[in-house]
């Protein structure tokens, strides 16, 4: 059995596919040999939008073309005709590609898909902590499942591979943090595997309140260390009556907007950027991070901050039109910002993307049954530095209501499923099945997509989160209980409803809602409950001997270790339930987490996991 590749578009990207097809079709049919007869394919790029990823597959009997909409489509559609072959991707990494051993001829190869996905943005965003593999092999992974874009956060993304390198929160293993140089060549050598692929490459976001006027922002961290200079202070957030530098976190520090210099130094750094970075697809421009933190001077009180931002967003335009740079350009509704200008409309909408990033938000509710619940909730009166944020999905919603009525253009999501909420259901069924919904249902936001601020290392003990995720934005139609199947039945076989049911199970009697803090620390039926987790695991134990750490299936020695990690979170989370002394429970779980990391490197962020979820929710 033979293959031949008879034709495909010129470029780099259409070059990986075609690489990649082989690669696949050799991997299931060991005879298949390039360049003689037997199955005959081409690939080729469709007219039209390019931006719609719409793919056309028509083969039969072995013959046929695999089109895309653009080059990075072209991918996608192979991989979607690999997946009618059999081919599955559940998540990156080792064990992840799983690839049928099946006869190739001509007569059982007979595809025929024409789709658009039913959102036009579907990304992840770079966060936790990652080696220089841990993201190539998610960039890797994104159109394998129909993804199409890549967000590597700040000018250099320092501090999401020191966590790594200089292992956080892990001392069982050795420190070895990079030199800025090594973290540039690690973030050029990124780019490229963007590029390669044909994935969208968004950009930077925070960073743009300290860079432009010389000011590291590569991270979060105070720069005790750092005198700055009069001339920045005195461009600093006016607050209580005083400039300076916020906790001494350049990242988190607003400036004085209403100042015109200020604006335009940012605005230059932009245009600046966008002009240098040709590969960048979509560039952020966020204000600093941080609440509550805005200036209180004269000129600035005259207006809420987000007319100042849209102020500078409109200048933003204009200079980059100036320039002749059509590079589209992020707006961020987030915090401070999620009251919508008063005054200031933005002139031009086809310029920028408007980004929802509710991060106050509960789990605990999807999008559609949060927008029914706060349908008639009123947005809070804007007070400078003294705002609470909602919690309520439907009273976030509301706040995107009235930036609706200021900005008629298009907008994603920018939202933290994976982020922290996952480790809080150990079983990840219930967090799974939020995130699926709520992509499903973005058009209750009036939203086209969703760039997902997570983890890249957040598939512990399955990553069924953002595989549904991708499956739910590519078809709005999708059935969640048939997604978890297919991805079950990948990863374990003829034990995938068994798999599925202990998963849903260990979600239950965890109760992620009681985990997040939303009910009573202190419950004793609670803790009766959670004593059962040890029996509940013990049994699925028994049945499956394939539950096993020395298991040649990656997912099956994941699944082991997560049962020891389960047993632990069950026995301190008792110990919360009844109000008593988890300590030495506590530094077993974080001597466990810590000393198993190399075994699930790519499945749990050890530095996330002890510094949020241990210390924040069970030992609190």
């Amino acid at each position: 059995m033979n293959y031949q590749l008879i034709a495909r578009p010129e470029g780099e990207v259409a070059e990986y596919a075609a690489a990649e097809l082989l690669r696949c079709l050799s991997a299931m049919d060991g005879s298949l040999a390039e360049g003689r007869g037997g199955l005959e394919l081409s690939l080729a790029v469709l007219d039209g939008d390019p931006e719609e990823d719409r793919i056309e597959i028509r083969v039969k009997d072995g013959r046929g073309t695999i089109a895309g909409s653009s080059e990075g489509a072209v991918l996608i559609a192979v991989y979607r005709f690999l997946y009618e072959l059999g081919c599955r991707w559940t998540h990156p990494g080792e064990g992840g590609e799983h690839l049928p051993s099946r006869t190739l001829t001509p007569a059982e190869v007979n595809v025929t898909v024409a789709e658009t996905p039913s959102r036009r943005h579907r990304g992840v965003c770079i966060e936790g902590a990652v080696s220089e593999e841990n993201v190539r092999e998610m960039i890797e992974f994104l159109p394998r499942v129909g993804m199409n874009s890549y967000f590597i956060q700040f000018f250099r993304p320092t501090v999401f591979f020191q966590r790594w390198y200089g292992h956080w929160q892990n001392p069982y293993l050795p420190t070895a943090e990079k030199t800025a140089e090594e973290i540039d060549a690690i973030h050029a050598r990124l780019i490229n595997e963007i590029r390669r692929r044909g994935l969208r490459h968004h950009a930077v976001g925070h960073g743009w309140t300290c860079v432009p006027f010389g000011i590291e922002g590569e991270g979060w961290h105070m720069l005790n260390d750092v005198t700055f200079s009069q001339e920045y202070i005195d461009i600093t957030a006016l607050r209580d009556g005083k400039r300076g530098v916020y906790c001494n976190v350049p990242l988190n520090t607003n400036l004085c907007y209403s100042d015109p210099a200020v604006r335009a130094r940012i605005v230059d750094a932009v245009v600046n950027y966008c002009r240098e970075n040709s590969s960048v697809s979509v560039l952020h421009l966020w204000l600093a991070d941080g609440k509550n933190n805005f200036c209180e001077c004269a000129e600035c009180s005259k207006l809420r901050p987000s007319d100042y931002y849209v102020r500078m967003l409109n200048e933003l335009d204009g200079a980059l039109t100036a320039a002749g740079l059509d590079t589209k350009i992020v707006f961020l509704i987030y915090v401070d910002l999620l009251w919508a200008p008063e005054r200031e409309t933005i002139q031009n909408p086809d310029r920028f993307l408007m980004m929802f990033a509710p991060i106050s938000r509960t789990y605990s509710e999807t999008l559609r049954e949060g927008s029914a619940a706060g349908h008639d909730t009123p947005v809070a009166p804007y007070v400078r530095n003294k705002l609470e944020f909602p919690k309520a999905v439907g009273e976030n919603v509301k706040y995107l209501d009235e930036w609706r009525k200021t900005f008629p253009g298009s907008g994603f999501l920018f939202d933290y499923h994976l982020m922290w909420d996952h480790a809080k259901d150990p079983g990840y069924m219930q967090c799974a099945r939020t995130l699926f919904e709520d992509m499903k249902d973005l058009d209750v936001l009036g939203l086209d997509g969703m760039i997902s601020c997570q983890l890249s290392r957040s598939a512990f003990p399955t990553c069924l989160p953002l595989y549904g995720m991708a499956k739910a934005l590519w078809n709005k139609e999708a059935d969640f209980d048939d997604v978890a199947m297919e991805y079950f039945t990948a990863e374990f076989g003829d034990a995938a409803a068994d798999v599925f049911a202990y998963l849903t199970e260990l979600s239950r009697r965890f109760d992620p809602v009681w985990l997040r803090g939303e009910l009573p620390a202190v419950d004793k039926e609670r803790a009766a409950v959670l004593d059962t987790i040890p029996t509940l695991v013990a049994k699925f134990r028994a049945a499956h001997p394939e539950l096993s750490r020395s298991s040649e299936s990656e997912p099956w020695r994941t699944l082991a270790v997560h049962a020891d990690y389960a047993v632990l979170v069950a026995a301190v989370a008792a110990r919360r339930a009844r109000g008593e002394d988890r300590r030495d429970l506590g530094d077993a779980l974080r001597a466990f987490v810590g000393r198993n990391e190399e075994l699930i490197q790519c499945r749990i962020d050890v530095w996330n996991t002890l510094a949020n979820f241990v210390e924040g929710s069970l030992m609190k």
